[in-house]
């Protein structure tokens, strides 16, 4: 919700609405602005009425875009509670990127999150080297969508397709074989066509 949103209010908050519903029903939600500073506009809950409301009250204000502190603030509360799978979903405009955290360290508190990065940005071009680096790495080191939107009218139908994708994952954990010489590649995929396999590299104790 910062200046580069400032004319397309209405398209964003149809779009955050519009993630909302389309995710399944139980699932525990926050909504965080990003304008000025991470701002929590309402905490991880379950209630689509209190998230709907929130929705309401956002506005774009003359400010900076904080995505990577928003990334990092959100990956340090999310290490704190306990759940199967979580994942960061971001709608973005380009910026002005005014985060004071470096990549390295917005990098370092997402991975020891566990989540999984989407980001739906509006409009085509970079935010800045070290906003590319986390996003880019963050999305492809997940198996998360990072997808550039040129219609401020196609973001609701990419975020609803979103939500729809994240409430229909299932995740499956497995372990290579227990052998003197381990294997060096491991490949997941799926028989059916309109299904997508994703894999996430998970280190234990003993990889460490």
């Amino acid at each position: 919700n910062s200046t580069s949103m400032r004319n397309r209010l209405t398209e964003l908050r149809k779009s955050v609405a519009a993630f909302v519903d389309a995710t399944r029903e139980g699932v525990q939600l926050a909504l965080v602005t990003l304008a000025e500073r991470p701002t929590i506009a309402v905490g991880y809950t379950a209630d689509r009425a209190a998230l709907q409301r929130a929705i309401d009250r956002m506005f774009a204000y003359e400010a900076g875009n904080y995505l990577l502190d928003g990334i990092a603030e959100t990956s340090q509360g999310l290490s704190k509670r306990t759940m199967w799978r979580s994942a960061i979903a971001v709608l973005t405009g380009l910026g002005p990127e005014m985060s004071y955290r470096q990549y390295t360290e917005v990098l370092r508190f997402f991975r020891e999150s566990g989540a999984s990065l989407h980001v739906l940005q509006l409009g085509m071009g970079m935010g800045g080297q070290g906003r590319e680096i986390v996003l880019s790495k963050g999305t492809a080191e997940t198996g998360g969508r990072y997808e550039h939107v040129l219609s401020p009218t196609g973001l609701h139908l990419k975020a609803e397709q979103l939500a729809t994708e994240l409430s229909n994952q299932y995740r499956v954990i497995y372990a290579r074989p227990d052998r003197l010489i381990q294997p060096k590649h491991t490949e997941v995929g799926v028989r059916r066509a309109d299904l997508r396999a994703r894999g996430m590299l998970m280190k234990t104790d003993k990889d460490r």
